[in-house]
């Protein structure tokens, strides 16, 4: 539904700048609200769905974005406007972000495919959402238009109370077999597992012992020497991590325990740094410290993925700028507003054809890279010819090339993310920077070119200068290609 909203916005544009009496670039990016606060709310609503079920989240982020919408269209005050339409992208976060998440977590060898195939309702919203909206205005009014689309955001709750998390099969520590998997036969020698069992809970007691001995003995080297606390701090916390790990039946051998015993010596040998261990318990003291070394780690490590951002930028502006003004566009050249309308329509099917040849590549195994470089290419082509022709079937032809191509690129974001990074538990702060780049993209594209339209007022120059950021995201993908491939063939020597 969120492409639709912002075509649905493209076909209410003119009348709302004449209804609060205002200019294209406030409007404009007024009307990119829903889509940016939606990403820039990222990472506060992971931290959220960290505490609360992500069933429950998603669900109330259908209420309060169906309600805000709903609340627009009785709203004359243009502030009211930006702050009901900010809330709603905090709604449409709170529904986003939970299905990415588990999508991830169902598929994380073809996350990219099953992604694009969650994203054909997007695309259904492309091809109605303007249709209904144009019809609606005519029968119902501006008023009735916003219930309209905001009873439709309301089924995004139906669809939250679907999200179930995964369920994955967890294999015995004994056998190594998984519960189902496991030979009946082996029943006979439940005596043995029995003993097994004790074996076990021996070796439990005798670890947890070994730590408060170490506690105590940290604790005793601290009185003695107050330059110590804080290495007794990172052994207490090392400690605690151990043991949490131990209740949670992590430690069920000595191979285990053995394996955090590097841990207690760092602590002992580099005092105070405790964010430098793996998995240790951060303080509250210590978070702004943790966040800045992963940061740099990321930056170190992740280089690849970080020359994406500006591709993932320069595709979003591309998208929400055509998105937004191609019926206003085509109004101003003479087209009657429901056959301006229907261009978006065209768009949208296209679209759909676009997102079933990049399912059929990924499935395929296809080189994606390579696609995004040609789809690039047409796009920017279609863009610097819009001067070419104003009938309704040359508007058709760009409209439909377009869609195509918007929508295959749809795709870049999710497949530099699995290609370029290098640690997979990554993969959670490389999608809170993707959604990052793409708000940034879609605030610039409201602001930016609704203020070159104030100043130019004309949609044929500015349609042109469109096509120069989706020239950039080509020539950064190219970039991006030559260095994966030079990474791979620098893993095989």
């Amino acid at each position: 539904m969120g492409f639709g909203i912002i075509k649905a916005f493209g076909v209410l544009l003119p009348l709302m700048v004449e209804r609060f009496n205002t200019n294209y670039a406030t409007l404009g990016f007024l009307c990119t609200l829903p889509g940016s606060i939606m990403l820039f709310s990222g990472p506060f609503v992971s931290l959220v769905l960290q505490r609360v079920d992500h069933r429950l989240v998603a669900m109330l982020g259908g209420v309060i974005s169906a309600v805000c919408l709903v609340s627009c269209g009785f709203i004359s005050n243009i502030t009211g406007l930006g702050i009901t339409l900010a809330l709603t992208g905090i709604g449409r976060c709170f529904v986003y972000l939970p299905i990415s998440l588990l999508i991830n977590q169902y598929f994380k060898e073809n996350f990219v495919l099953m992604n694009t195939i969650g994203s054909y309702g997007s695309i259904t919203g492309v091809i109605f959402l303007p249709v209904i909206t144009e019809r609606s205005l005519e029968a119902y009014g501006y008023c009735g238009v916003f219930m309209i689309l905001g009873a439709i955001m309301f089924h995004n709750v139906a669809g939250a109370a679907a999200i179930r998390k995964p369920v994955f099969s967890v294999k015995d520590n004994t056998t190594g077999q998984s519960g189902s998997d496991q030979d009946p036969s082996e029943d006979d020698g439940e005596e043995d597992g029995i003993e097994g069992g004790d074996q076990m809970t021996t070796l439990k007691d005798e670890s947890r012992n070994d730590m408060v001995q170490a506690q105590a003995e940290s604790r005793f080297h601290t009185k003695e020497n107050s330059e110590n606390t804080d290495t007794q701090n990172a052994a207490i916390e090392v400690i605690a991590f151990l043991i949490s790990d131990e209740d949670a039946g992590i430690l069920n051998d000595d191979n285990n325990c053995k394996e955090h015993v590097p841990l207690l010596k760092s602590a002992f040998d580099h005092p105070g740094e405790v964010d430098d261990l793996p998995n240790a318990p951060r303080s509250g003291q210590n978070v702004r410290t943790s966040f800045i070394s992963r940061c740099k780690l990321f930056m170190t490590k992740e280089t690849l993925f970080l020359m994406c951002l500006p591709a993932t930028y320069f595709r979003a502006y591309s998208f929400e700028s055509w998105a937004l003004y191609l019926v206003p566009h085509a109004e101003q050249i003479g087209i009657t507003p429901s056959r301006a309308v229907f261009l978006s329509s065209i768009g949208g099917i296209s679209g759909i054809i676009g997102r079933t040849i990049a399912v059929i590549l990924l499935v395929k195994k296809v080189h994606m890279l390579k696609i995004y470089i040609i789809a690039g290419f047409i796009t920017t082509l279609s863009f610097f010819l819009d001067f070419v022709g104003e009938s309704f079937m040359i508007r058709s032809v760009w409209a439909f090339l377009q869609g195509l191509c918007f929508f295959v690129l749809d795709t870049a974001d999710p497949t530099f993310l699995k290609l370029t990074l290098v640690d997979e538990s990554n993969f959670s702060f490389g999608l809170g920077l993707v959604m990052l780049m793409k708000g940034s993209g879609n605030v610039s594209a409201g602001l930016i070119t609704g203020a070159l339209l104030d100043v130019i007022q004309s949609y044929t120059i500015v349609f042109m200068m469109i096509g120069i950021p989706v020239l950039f995201f080509t020539i950064n993908t190219v970039v991006i290609s030559v260095l994966l491939n030079r990474r791979v063939k620098s893993k095989h020597v």
